[in-house]
């Protein structure tokens, strides 16, 4: 595949594109992106929150957030319902933190 400006990707095993040519060569295309628009690279211990689905890459759906406020951030399927809730809900609802694997 390839994105208009950046080069062509593939997509990795979670799904998410990741660049293998240009000058971003093995990025994500999220982070280049935002790298692009904003002039510089992510802060370290940010990350860049897609606001529409990782495969959005329109500038305008990407936010830097920090790490621990991201996973926050995210919507969780809830394995009792498999309905989406944030994992403040899940804690309130099931008096349990949510589990979840490593990036």
């Amino acid at each position: 595949m390839r994105h208009p400006t950046l080069g062509t990707f593939r997509l990795n095993e979670k799904g998410y594109p990741r660049l293998n040519s240009g000058k971003h060569r093995n990025k994500y295309v999220h982070r280049a992106v935002f790298e692009e628009i904003a002039g510089r690279p992510v802060r370290t211990g940010f990350n860049i929150h897609h606001m529409n689905g990782k495969h959005c890459f329109c500038p305008h759906q990407l936010l830097e957030i920090q790490k621990e406020l991201h996973v926050a951030s995210e919507p969780l399927r809830c394995p009792f319902t498999g309905e989406f809730m944030k994992p403040a809900e899940f804690e309130r609802r099931y008096g349990i933190a949510p589990m979840r694997q490593s990036a």
